[in-house]
């Protein structure tokens, strides 16, 4: 059965939404209420926001009370959209990150060259010199680099990825919240390889995309994952510009109609041989 939104719940257009936001003292409210976790007095507020007219003030509390704002018995406090234009503020998301290039604390698991990043236009970059390959390429608020080593990046960047398709994987768009849906592909313009398909995962409601290795996908599977552990290798604690399976480009196509590949993950002299179909169903092979 398909949830229905409440009879009362007030509907804001995106342009009334962000109209309200066109004013420092709007933007100001919204940052003041963001650092506390309990509700503020109206007299706390106006207070901590410097505003000395009481009635300009309130004008402009009001207007964001049932879209940013709530109003509660103890005060007013963030509503989930206000929470949501805060980590933007602090992510630095309507800020322009200055454009950097920047070696990796990790090595091409093929060439063994340092991987470099490359950031602009709040995009990174991923790239491997020696093998003139893009591993990855995603976007990244300018905050995300506040108070952080080369290291810490090099860890970031693969968690961010990482997990940003572990949610679209999981039917959960990091952007809208909507439905996504994944499959197999046979071509992209967003991984500079040959391999025979890719994975990619896109959201109904909002269209954002994301696109991976086969291999990279195989990395969220319950199998793999046991099966680096057995060899030990804790997927969840590896960092992923260094894993052998990231870049490995054993696929075989098998089918174009439908589209299905098969891998083969060896570690140790023992064999794992899996089908993908294009659905993203796994069935397992052989297991020696």
């Amino acid at each position: 059965m398909m949830a229905e939104p409440t009879k009362d719940a007030e509907n804001v257009t995106p342009e009334k939404a962000f109209s309200l936001l066109g004013n420092e003292t709007r933007v100001a409210i919204i940052q003041v209420l963001g650092e506390e976790s309990d509700p503020l007095s109206f007299s706390a507020v106006r207070e901590r926001v410097g505003t000395r007219d009481s009635g300009q003030f309130n004008y402009h509390l009001t207007k964001l009370v049932g879209s940013f704002v709530r109003r509660t018995d103890e005060g007013y406090e963030l509503s989930y959209a206000g929470h949501r234009i805060v980590g933007a503020i602090h992510s630095g998301t309507y800020r322009r990150g200055d454009r950097m290039n920047f070696d990796l604390d990790s090595t091409c698991t093929v060439c063994e060259t340092t991987i470099k990043a490359t950031y602009e236009n709040e995009r990174v970059t991923v790239r491997c010199p020696g093998c003139e390959t893009r591993l990855s390429e995603f976007g990244f608020p300018p905050g995300g680099f506040e108070n952080r080593t080369i290291t810490e990046l090099t860890q970031v960047f693969g968690q961010y990825v990482d997990g940003i398709f572990s949610f679209m994987l999981r039917g959960i768009c990091l952007n809208c919240s909507g439905k996504t849906v994944g499959k197999l592909i046979e071509e992209t313009e967003r991984i500079d390889d040959d391999a025979p398909a890719y994975v990619e995962v896109a959201c109904d409601q909002c269209g954002e995309t994301t696109t991976s290795h086969v291999n990279g996908y195989l990395l969220h599977h319950p199998v793999v994952a046991s099966f680096h552990y057995d060899h030990g290798i804790d997927l969840d604690r590896s960092e992923l510009w260094n894993l052998d399976l990231y870049r490995n480009e054993s696929l075989t196509l098998l089918s174009s109609d439908p589209l299905s590949v098969g891998s083969t993950i060896e570690l140790d002299g023992d064999r794992l041989e899996l089908v993908i179909n294009e659905d993203l169903s796994v069935s397992i092979e052989t297991e020696q």
